[in-house]
């Protein structure tokens, strides 16, 4: 059948799969329209795409009937098939749409929103100045992980391994969480001295899709869990706000302090570790000024110079004593105001 194949046409497979997708001519035509008025035209044109396909494959694609269609064994086969060939075709346009932006495009960068506000904004300013702010970057920060395959973003730094062997990954670094709370609250409630006293106090929770929470039910018991959390939060700006205005005690960073906010760590002998992961398509990665900024992505979490994103979990305290230094003074500088 390769000769067959050959004689089919792009517009031929696109056509074939938006019916395929959409089940009916109609609502394909008026997908594929470029106005109203040209619906009904659309839909002849439709079928006429369809019949021509059909007779070069010599073999039925869909089963007309009344209330749409629906595809045959043989249809169903060509759509797999079809799929790569637009994978394919969209690869070919990326690529070509990089080539022509190659020094001056935008870059977008999907990130967690906490990393991305209270870490990363910073380094990209620096990182503009440093380049004459060549590129646009578009900064994306949410709690969810974009799909970097269909090009939701160019580049994701995200909390959980990327699934998909497609990608091009690199694991970045670590992410410590300790508790903390604003001293308000502890003069209030008082200063936990292990895991079980927190049974006596209120938590603030930050439960996101690739945060899943702290898990206290599996500690304390679903009916003690529920009645410990009295707040949850989405956003890490949020819920750092929350903590530091003495809603309750919550998890953070480990470098919160570092940040500006009036928190106290509690140790209470634990260390919830995330790892930091980065993932880009496999074509963007091919082009210079995306290789670039990766190895910008990868200089900002390199725990040569911010030990606190390294495997070994480095304690607020530790990190007040390096803090002081003046070689680390400018890290938090400026972004909030330090108590």
């Amino acid at each position: 059948m390769e000769h067959q194949w050959r004689n089919a046409d792009w517009n031929s497979i696109r056509v074939f799969l938006a019916v395929a997708r959409l089940s009916s001519f109609r609502k394909a035509a008026e997908e594929l329209a470029m106005s109203v008025n040209t619906v009904r035209r659309t839909i002849s044109t439709v079928r006429r795409t369809i019949s021509r396909l059909e007779d070069q494959l010599a073999y039925p694609l869909l089963y007309r009937e009344s209330e749409g269609v629906r595809l045959t064994d043989e249809g169903r086969r060509v759509v797999l098939a079809a799929r790569e060939v637009e994978s394919s075709v969209s690869d070919m346009w990326r690529v070509a749409a990089m080539a022509e932006r190659e020094a001056s495009g935008p870059i977008r960068l999907a990130i967690t929103e906490g990393l991305g506000s209270f870490w990363l904004t910073p380094r990209i300013v620096e990182h503009m100045n440093a380049t004459g702010a060549l590129n646009r970057i578009e900064l994306q920060c949410a709690m969810r992980s974009v799909d970097v395959l269909r090009m939701e973003a160019d580049i994701s730094v995200q909390l959980e391994r990327p699934n998909r062997p497609e990608l091009k990954t690199k694991r970045l670094g670590y992410l410590h969480l300790k508790p903390f709370a604003s001293r308000s609250y502890l003069e209030k409630f008082g200063h936990p001295k292990n895991v079980a006293d927190m049974v006596n106090h209120r938590v603030v929770e930050q439960q996101t899709d690739q945060l899943r929470g702290y898990e206290l039910d599996k500690i304390f018991g679903p009916k003690i869990a529920d009645r410990m959390v009295r707040m949850k939060t989405n956003f890490s700006s949020a819920h750092y706000w929350a903590v530091a205005k003495g809603a309750g005690i919550g998890l953070m960073p480990n470098y919160a302090r570092a940040i500006g906010g009036d928190v106290e760590h509690i140790d209470l002998g634990f260390d919830f570790r995330v790892e930091i992961w980065l993932a880009t398509h496999p074509e963007v990665a091919k082009s210079a000024r995306h290789r670039s900024f990766i190895d910008f992505l990868s200089d900002s979490f390199d725990d040569r110079k911010y030990p606190w994103f390294g495997a070994e979990s480095m304690t607020p305290e530790e990190i007040d004593e390096k803090f002081s230094r003046e070689d680390l003074r400018s890290y938090f500088e400026g972004f909030t105001a330090s108590s």
